[in-house]
């Protein structure tokens, strides 16, 4: 996916009818146009692909979580981004002791430049909560698209690695409304769609490296991609993705109630790759080049 502009940046840089007094380069409305469009190209920059409304979590423990309420809503989940005390969301450490619930559509699930590990043999490298080493070279890890040595951006099943990274500790959980409910399943989550950058691939692994989702930017066949976990459970994966980029992945959740038969939820959750250099430092290197063309048109009408 990429930033959508509701402009057509050639036009800001038709260039006019030559003025008197200056030949060549760029003119004094030649400037204006081009300082315009770099503006325009720092927002879309500095935006991304993702949801303009929506909050970043960015460090400590926060869960994709499944919720579920029989006296109101007997065969519907409902689906949430939680995020525990001590999380941070745009900069704002949560301090209730219950944490916060957010609806998936209001907030993006941050993956920083430091979390980029690459996809290489590293044996002093922080993984399982030590610095024993980890890596990402061997074949199950194949299907991420990345060569020896490419790019390779990490969430850890482990809280050690994601303290360490300064990362999210990102978890899935069926912790609220279950207790006391006869489920005879436990509860799958699958994947109903997937929007990401070009070229972008994400994958759900175990922390032994067994893969449980691919998806890879244009697929539509999704039947492979599931995993299971209990009715009031919670566990961790390590999540990997190719590129930065904002990742779109729509989620179901899928049980079956021994009184009410299938109980199901789904929504979209958006994962944010911060990309490096960042844009704050693009949009920098573009207002750079705005103020070198207009010392240079200075110096021409000078001429």
């Amino acid at each position: 996916m990429t930033p959508c502009l509701p402009v057509c940046l050639s036009c800001f840089f038709a260039r006019p009818a030559a003025t008197a007094g200056v030949s060549g380069g760029v003119s004094g409305n030649g400037v204006g146009r081009l300082a315009i469009a770099v503006a325009v190209l720092a927002a879309g920059v500095l935006h991304g692909a993702g949801r303009a409304s929506a909050a970043t979590f960015t460090a400590e423990h926060g869960d994709i979580g499944v919720a579920y309420d029989s006296a109101t809503a007997p065969t519907e989940f409902e689906m949430e981004l939680h995020v525990g005390q001590g999380g941070v969301v745009d900069g704002t450490t949560i301090t209730d002791a219950d944490g916060q619930a957010y609806e998936p559509d209001e907030i993006a699930i941050g993956v920083p430049a430091a979390a980029n590990l690459r996809r290489i043999n590293n044996p002093t490298g922080v993984w399982g909560g030590t610095a024993d080493g980890y890596d990402f070279t061997g074949s199950s890890y194949d299907g991420m698209g990345v060569a020896a040595g490419g790019n390779l951006w990490v969430l850890s099943f482990d809280g050690t690695d994601a303290d360490h990274y300064g990362t999210p500790f990102l978890g899935w959980a069926t912790e609220e409304g279950f207790a006391g409910e006869n489920f005879t399943t436990g509860v799958t989550l699958s994947v109903s769609s997937f929007a990401g950058p070009s070229g972008g691939t994400m994958g759900v692994y175990t922390a032994l490296g067994s893969n449980q989702w691919l998806l890879s930017n244009g697929d539509t066949d999704f039947s492979g991609d599931a995993f299971t976990i209990g009715t009031d459970a919670h566990l961790h994966r390590v999540l990997m993705f190719s590129e930065p980029g904002s990742y779109l992945v729509g989620i179901n959740a899928s049980a079956t109630h021994a009184t009410h038969g299938l109980v199901s939820g789904s929504a979209v959750y958006e994962f944010s790759v911060v990309p490096e250099p960042s844009g704050l430092a693009l949009a920098g290197m573009g207002l750079a080049a705005v103020g070198v063309a207009v010392r240079s048109a200075g110096r021409r009408r000078r001429g």
